[in-house]
């Protein structure tokens, strides 16, 4: 059985609700609807009229999401699994507000779908809240789409093996700063509706080869990665993420340990705006020529790697580049090019690097840096 046949049975699918209604509005039902109309034979006005309604329709949704008054109170059995979650913490003095017997829908960090009475958002991002384990009763929220646990303590409690396979409706996961440990489990992969998955900085939490393929194999729709101090094993990551992720925007694999050369298909990321692949210690190539066609680029930090040989002078002329990073190469030579007025460079870290003493007159064209290490003491 495959990854997404396997996601399928474990997991059962869900509508997508527009607005509360006796009648309930379903986007793609409304979207064919439109599509259909305009093959028959109707007036100018009906036609003018049909988006105009659908306006109406979203706009009325986004209010009375924004006044968070749900049509619908809370199911009992949400709340049921909440609670059970909060008890699962050992200072909860912060989820004062989740009491039972009242609308969970109005609870701390609680959002509920307007017609539905199901949690849709459930984010305790910050409240310091300490536990030994994720309790399994989250899972139970199977209408989530937006999941924030970062910053809280669950002194290095594994992921569960099984669960996250029932959250298919899922579009940002963030479990960042929250001292979880061990492999991250197979069950992502049917997460694929995700866009943004940020797992960053919980140092012995780590991905081995063919989950981390797996889980990336089902993620097209992804465009913020973050994985700093995720242990990935392997050295086919670059590949990995070129052939399953076309529109990736952000890529953080600080202090990652990822191997191996970048592989030439990471070109064909072109929608990259930043690419973080600083100190993981053991990239002992050259920097990809490619990195110059990356037009979108806006931040490229690879400090404390083995970078070796020419660093190619184009990628000083990306257009949009902000940040440029290379520090803590030493085997890493670098010459810097002439500088046409217009360009938008504001760091540019260069500390324990080879690089050359000629520094170009044009350097002073850069009129938005701010920080710019080995080079301040230099006279032009």
């Amino acid at each position: 059985m495959g990854i997404q046949e396997w996601c399928k049975f474990m997991s059962a699918p869900g509508a997508f609700i527009c607005v509360p209604s006796k009648h309930i509005y379903i986007c793609s039902t409304l979207g064919a609807s439109t599509q259909d109309s305009s093959k028959m034979m109707i007036s100018t006005k009906q036609r003018l009229l049909t988006p105009i309604l659908i306006l109406l329709i979203c706009c009325y949704s986004i209010v009375t999401a924004a006044n968070n008054d749900t049509t619908v109170p809370c199911l009992p059995e949400q709340a049921s699994s909440l609670l059970q979650l909060k008890n699962s913490f050992i200072n909860n003095a912060n989820l004062s507000s989740w009491r039972a017997g009242s609308d969970c829908c109005h609870w701390e960090g609680i959002t509920c779908g307007m017609a539905s009475g199901r949690v849709i958002s459930l984010d305790l991002s910050g409240l310091n809240l300490m536990s030994n384990r994720l309790d399994a009763a989250l899972f139970n929220l199977t209408s989530l789409r937006n999941l924030n646990l970062a910053s809280n303590y669950f002194w290095r409690a594994e992921l569960p093996v099984s669960g996250f396979e029932r959250l298919t409706d899922m579009i940002d996961l963030n479990f960042s700063h929250s001292n979880f440990y061990g492999q991250i489990p197979i069950g992502l992969a049917c997460l694929m509706k995700l866009v943004t998955l940020d797992f960053s900085s919980n140092y012995g939490l780590y991905f081995d080869e063919p989950s981390f393929q797996t889980v990336m194999a089902n993620m097209s729709n992804l465009r913020e990665l973050h994985l700093d101090e995720i242990e990935i094993f392997g050295s086919t990551w670059s590949a990995v993420l070129a052939d399953n992720i076309p529109q990736l925007e952000i890529l953080s694999l600080l202090a990652c340990r990822i191997s191996g050369p970048i592989h030439s298909s990471f070109s064909r990321l072109r929608s990259l705006k930043v690419i973080n692949l600083g100190y993981s210690f053991e990239l002992p190539s050259k920097v990809p020529e490619f990195f110059a066609e990356l037009s979108s680029l806006s931040i490229l930090e690879i400090a404390g790697n083995s970078f070796e040989g020419q660093f190619p002078t184009k990628i000083f002329h990306l257009k949009r580049l902000r940040t440029l990073d290379l520090s803590h190469n030493p085997n890493l030579s670098i010459n810097l090019p002439e500088f046409p007025d217009g360009n938008n460079l504001e760091t540019l870290a260069l500390a324990a690097t080879n690089l050359s003493y000629h520094i170009p007159s044009s350097f002073a064209n850069l009129k938005s840096l701010k920080r710019s290490d080995r080079l301040t003491h230099r006279a032009f």
